[in-house]
């Protein structure tokens, strides 16, 4: 990272970071050409590793790029700030956030244990609540599930 005044390496701070955004942005690449889609997610802490979870239909163009190639790079942010500058000081004219990221290969959750546990984790985050759910099989059978597994998790805090 160029602005080192900027990077947070904290493994707890990245994750507290991580706790206040609702929507990952999920870069792919198709044939080539980027293409990023905008995703609310779960997500739990493993050791250092950041495992976020989504879910979506299975078919799509996303689906489509995904079962191609399961790489991924994914970014997310919150605090969205606007900072003023003045006539006399322009170039302080800024914007307050702060951003985690990193790189992942998607896995696909197969099992309903699997399904639930993940579609638990994004209820609980973007829900802010403790609770659990039961959800019905074939609810299961017909939702596509997939984690993203980030090992070296980077952030972000601009003041």
């Amino acid at each position: 990272m160029r602005r080192k005044d900027r990077e947070v390496t904290d493994l707890d701070q990245i994750f507290d970071i991580v706790s206040k955004c609702s929507v990952a942005h999920v870069g792919m690449v198709d044939h080539g050409e980027p293409y990023v889609v905008a995703l609310n997610f779960g997500y739990e802490r493993k050791g250092n590793s950041l495992i976020l979870y989504f879910h979506s239909a299975y078919e799509g163009r996303k689906m489509d790029i995904l079962k191609e190639n399961p790489s991924v790079y994914v970014q997310m942010h919150c605090v969205d700030e606007f900072i003023s500058g003045s006539h006399e000081n322009p170039c302080a004219f800024c914007w307050r956030f702060d951003s985690v990221m990193g790189a992942g290969t998607v896995q696909f959750l197969e099992t309903p244990e699997d399904k639930a546990h993940a579609l638990n984790c994004m209820i609980r985050h973007l829900g802010k609540t403790e609770d659990s759910f039961q959800f019905p099989a074939e609810s299961l059978k017909r939702t596509c599930v997939y984690r993203v597994c980030i090992d070296h998790p980077t952030g972000k805090h601009h003041e």
